[in-house]
């Protein structure tokens, strides 16, 4: 029955289905904190607060990726300081069919390391680039 009215909505312009849905949130972006909300212990796409580009000093910074890539494919990143240099890298292996990276910083110990402004987190999945999550820290 529900089918019936699903067609017939369609039908008559009252519903559009859509397929590949894009995510609630982007597959890499920086916010301040993941809030386990339902209390699951599992990552879902409503609880990542403070989703932004800017940052203050005093915020607490997480750099997110969802990687969908086989098992055992080899991931890294590499967080770049406003003067260019590399400020951290890591590497890790793709755990499952998704895998949520998330890294977390204070921005005042990014600050007083290499300094406010632009940071880029660079992240790779076998040795090549994939995206670049761009922020700027202000005093």
């Amino acid at each position: 029955m529900r089918a019936l009215v699903v067609v017939a909505m369609l039908l008559t312009g009252c519903a559009m289905m859509q397929e590949n849905l894009p995510p609630a949130r982007p597959d890499f972006f920086a916010c301040n904190y993941w809030i386990d909300k339902n209390q699951n212990g599992k990552i879902e796409d409503d609880e990542w607060e403070g989703i932004k580009f800017d940052f203050r000093e005093s915020e607490h910074i997480s750099f997110v990726a969802y990687f969908y890539q086989k098992p055992g494919t080899p991931l890294s990143f590499k967080l770049i300081a406003p003067d260019g240099s590399v400020y951290k890298e890591k590497t890790l292996k793709q755990t499952a069919k998704k895998t949520v990276w998330c890294q977390e910083y204070e921005a005042r110990d990014l600050v007083k390391e290499c300094g406010e402004g632009v940071w880029n987190m660079e992240w790779y999945v076998e040795g090549r680039i994939v995206n670049i999550t761009t922020i700027r820290i202000l005093k």
